[in-house]
């Protein structure tokens, strides 16, 4: 491929929506991450409905699968612990009218090392004219952050 169409190829995998419903979609999960980082369980039930159901699917080291669902509060809610980091690459907004979902391929670290990689599903819901959380899913590999950060 030659340079030009390499750089423009590029270009158009890191070029945010232009729709700006989807920028606020895409914000809001961002509101998200930042309060996860920041430890602040006050900011993630802000950019979230009340006590969303959250899921995480677990591939254990033997292949079986570990699934478990729980409410916001249930884990995130009293306390937070500092210094997780979680960022998804190329994320993917389907939107029709007030619902909105936001799937792609994250990593998180803690402390600037790599807990897991995975794929997130988010659910969002407009409701008085915002955007918020309504549900989070993903999954949790530990090995498989060398595929997932090929796409």
């Amino acid at each position: 491929m030659p340079f030009t169409a390499l750089l423009l190829a590029a270009a158009v995998v890191s070029t945010p929506p232009a729709d700006p419903e989807d920028k606020a979609v895409l914000a809001a999960t961002q509101v998200f991450f930042d309060g996860l980082e920041a430890g602040d369980s006050a900011a993630m039930r802000a950019a979230a409905l009340p006590n969303i159901p959250m899921m995480a699917v677990t591939t254990k080291p033997d292949g079986s699968i570990d699934l478990r669902r729980f409410g916001f509060e249930d884990s995130f809610g009293k306390k937070v612990a500092p210094g997780l980091k979680e960022w998804m690459w190329s994320p993917a907004v389907v939107r029709r009218g007030a619902l909105a979902t936001v799937t792609g391929p994250f990593e998180i670290t803690r402390d600037g090392k790599t807990v897991h990689c995975g794929v997130n599903i988010f659910t969002l819901a407009k409701a008085d004219g915002a955007w918020k959380v309504a549900s989070v899913s993903w999954t949790a590999e530990p090995e498989a952050c060398p595929e997932l950060r090929k796409r």
